[in-house]
């Protein structure tokens, strides 16, 4: 009897045994099965790539959890089983992740697509300025030319109505009441035609830009202009009524023709200068002929005692700027002659500027010249000892 109780204790514990078992064995695959399901839902819907990292270690932590069951699993979820669904959860990380670099590339794109929208319309708006400024521009060069003309042609004038007039004072035969009153008649015209070309010169010269060839030109029209007022200005002052009105407009002009003068031979300057700058040659800026002879000889004379320092390249390259770009092709052809002209250079210091030049130029080829005379020194006792051994060779005979 007692054996009995015994065995039916046993069996009713091991009865129950297996019903613990069974119960953890179909948690285990309810567990594994709807975290499964919640981890795919998640990793398909997942949007950010911060939210995609955290399903990541989800979805590792959950086949580290379910590996040590893994053959029950295998045997009990049907079809795939722990390892087909364990795949299946990489796969859904995989399109996961490319979903959401996808959804980063579109963005990306959407935002370089705007960019270059922008730009385009940018570039357009750029493209539509520049052709607006070109157009201006070509405009005002127009308009400065249109504008330097008619000054010109307005200054001939002035010339032809002074010389009209004063041939008609130096023939002497007007009375000096005659005189008086043909100055009354044409003193307007003439002393408003006169003031007016000045002012618009100087108007001209303080507001427009010019080119290496028009400043010779510039120089030449004012100092053509003074020369003629100074032959006539004491012809107008005998011509008019004496009065402090008339003295006053008199001196007004020239003091008007004083400030073109000056302007014209700062404008000469800076030409001058900014021809030698655009070589980049180092010659010291000036403001009048002499600083420009002198600094032009010690520009030469510096790179002629410094030939030896410098290579062949630099020293062709520093030549030619100064000889031939600068010196030979715009100053002496077109700048010299008018300012020998205008008494504001000389033919002496272009002519030192010249020899100067010359020797410079041979200063560059001393090791020719000396390679030369070595050539024809080994040369000759090349022939002397020719000569001693023929010598020889006949008194051995």
């Amino acid at each position: 009897m007692k054996r009995s109780i015994i065995l039916f204790v046993a069996a009713v514990l091991f009865s129950v045994g297996l019903n613990a078992q069974e119960r953890s064995s179909s948690d285990i695959k309810r567990d594994f099965e709807k975290r499964f399901v919640l981890l795919t839902k998640n990793l398909n819907s997942a949007e950010t790539e911060a939210s995609l990292q955290q399903l990541l270690k989800e979805v590792t932590d959950f086949e580290t959890e379910f590996k040590p069951h893994q053959e029950f699993l295998n045997k009990a979820v049907f079809p795939d089983g722990y390892d087909g669904l364990i795949a299946r959860l990489k796969k859904s990380k995989e399109l996961a992740d490319s979903k959401i670099r996808a959804s980063q590339l579109e963005r990306e794109i959407g935002s370089l697509t705007s960019q270059v929208q922008s730009l385009k319309e940018e570039n357009a708006l750029l493209r539509a300025q520049l052709a607006k400024a070109q157009g201006e521009l070509a405009a005002l060069k127009k308009s400065i030319a249109v504008l330097q003309d008619e000054i010109q042609k307005r200054d001939e004038a002035v010339f032809a109505l002074v010389d009209s007039l004063f041939i008609k004072y130096d023939t002497d035969q007007l009375s000096g009441s005659d005189m008086k009153k043909l100055s009354l008649l044409e003193k307007k015209n003439v002393v408003a035609s006169l003031k007016r070309s000045v002012t618009d010169n100087i108007m001209f010269l303080s507001s427009a830009s010019f080119s290496t060839q028009q400043i010779p030109q510039l120089l030449n029209e004012q100092r053509r202009f003074e020369s003629s007022w100074k032959g006539v200005g004491q012809k107008l002052s005998k011509a008019y009524v004496p009065s402090s009105l008339q003295a006053k407009e008199v001196s007004e002009i020239s003091g008007l023709i004083t400030n073109w003068h000056t302007l014209t031979d700062g404008i000469l300057w800076k030409g001058v200068n900014e021809i030698f700058a655009a070589e980049k040659l180092p010659i010291t800026p000036f403001n009048n002929g002499e600083e420009m002879y002198r600094n032009i000889l010690k520009f030469i004379d510096d790179e002629t005692a410094n030939t030896a320092k410098r290579t062949d390249i630099d020293k062709k390259i520093i030549f030619e700027s100064f000889a031939y770009n600068t010196w030979g092709s715009k100053l002496k052809p077109s700048w010299i002659p008018v300012m020998i002209r205008q008494g504001l250079f000389t033919e002496e210091q272009m002519t030192e500027i010249d020899a100067k030049t010359k020797t410079w130029s041979a200063a560059m080829t001393p090791i020719e010249s000396s390679t030369l005379s070595y050539f024809l020194i080994g040369a000759l006792a090349i022939a002397i000892l020719a000569g001693i051994y023929l010598g020889t060779r006949k008194r051995s005979a």
